[in-house]
């Protein structure tokens, strides 16, 4: 069979780059039509790039020929043209925690972004109201996740909070995180003027074991998830904003 369309194969490597028995195959699918085995190369490679990018067929197929038909050499060129960090984020990632991280990673990459940016007016002027809302709560999520909740109802809070409930609809977790910042407070104040070393010792202890503060840790535990989704809902519907 091989013998039969030896010379077709020969002009089909001279229209499109392929290899010897992945020609013999297509040629034999056509019955030795090489403009059919062409037309199947060509059709099977803009379906793979149009599937891993979704970009139109006729972009896919000038930038297939520009790159001689190579997939990989292709998509490349096609990502870093016409999508964003965050867009090819979104498209390659599927856990939103780590979707988040990543794009956190980007603003930080391109704005050059410190932690001490939050309270630095001339640190952020330039960057977009929508990403200052995004960073607040992020940043305020590693420190939890660094320190603890109780360490983490004195970080930035009220611009946190803020952000919760104008920009993420989030009001409940906010009110709840305010509480436990006044519960707590409540309890340090009231060893404030011992003269006790251990002062901040017993506050904590009692803290720890305040039914009220407990259930607003729970709280931030139930609603964290749905934290992390109104966050990656808020990139998306301002995607335009991200880099």
């Amino acid at each position: 069979m091989n013998e039969m369309y030896k010379d077709k194969l020969e002009i089909l490597q001279q229209r499109i780059p392929i290899g010897d028995r992945q020609g013999f195959t297509l040629l034999e699918k056509t019955e030795g039509d090489t403009d059919e085995a062409e037309k199947y190369f060509t059709e099977e490679r803009i379906s793979i790039i149009v599937n891993k990018t979704g970009i139109p067929s006729e972009i896919a197929l000038h930038h297939l020929q520009e790159n001689n038909f190579d997939i990989k050499q292709t998509i490349k060129i096609i990502e870093n043209k016409y999508f964003t960090a965050t867009e090819l984020i979104l498209k390659k990632d599927n856990d939103k925690e780590e979707v988040l991280d990543k794009i956190f990673s980007a603003i930080v990459k391109k704005y050059d972004w410190k932690r001490s940016s939050l309270n630095d007016h001339d640190e952020i002027k330039d960057i977009p109201h929508e990403l200052y809302s995004f960073m607040t709560v992020m940043e305020w999520l590693y420190f939890e996740n660094w320190e603890n909740y109780e360490s983490a109802l004195f970080y930035h809070l009220d611009m946190v909070t803020e952000q919760m409930r104008t920009k993420l609809n989030l009001p409940q977790l906010a009110y709840a995180l305010e509480k436990a910042r006044s519960i707590s407070n409540s309890f340090y104040e009231k060893y404030e003027t011992s003269k006790d070393h251990n002062n901040y010792t017993k506050a904590t202890n009692e803290l720890r074991n305040n039914k009220e503060f407990i259930a607003t840790e729970e709280k931030f535990i139930l609603l964290k998830p749905l934290l992390e989704e109104r966050l990656y809902e808020f990139v998306k519907n301002n995607i335009e904003k991200f880099p």
